[in-house]
């Protein structure tokens, strides 16, 4: 007599018939509950460490759904081109993919004034950022090595 009770489950009869979700909710428990431990440590342990600690977690969580919709809209970017261009059928504006991306890969800033103070920060950063003594910053005022002995 085998001592099934004391077998891991993925090494049971019974597994053969647990579904795919199934599977993978077995295979996810430990790193969710990594993720609870995680959480229920006591303060010594950084919260900044935890939140980095825990989205890295999330993610390797995440990757059995992630990745299927990566494919699948991989394949839907390849047909959606491939119906575009050979056949010249349009697709309508909420189901455009390759419309989306082509905006966010060429979207500038319509808002001068704002690109303007985008520019004139990133002087300042520079002008903070140099080694002449006699160039200062109004705004922030870095002291001379000088003046700080």
């Amino acid at each position: 007599m085998h001592k099934t009770w004391n077998k891991a489950f993925h090494k049971r009869k019974l597994w053969r018939s647990v579904s795919k979700p199934g599977k993978l909710v077995y295979y996810m428990q430990p790193l969710v509950e990594h993720l609870f431990d995680t959480w229920m440590q006591p303060l010594p342990f950084p919260t900044l460490l935890k939140f980095i600690y825990s989205w890295v977690l999330i993610f390797f969580i995440m990757i059995p759904m992630l990745y299927p919709l990566l494919v699948l809209l991989s394949y839907y970017g390849i047909f959606q081109y491939a119906a575009e261009e050979h056949f010249g059928l349009e697709t309508p504006e909420k189901w455009d993919l390759l419309g989306a991306a082509a905006r966010l890969w060429h979207f500038e800033v319509t808002n001068r004034k704002y690109l303007l103070r985008l520019y004139a920060h990133g002087a300042v950063l520079r002008l903070q950022l140099s080694e002449q003594p006699e160039s200062f910053d109004p705004y922030l005022r870095i002291l001379p090595e000088e003046e700080l002995a």
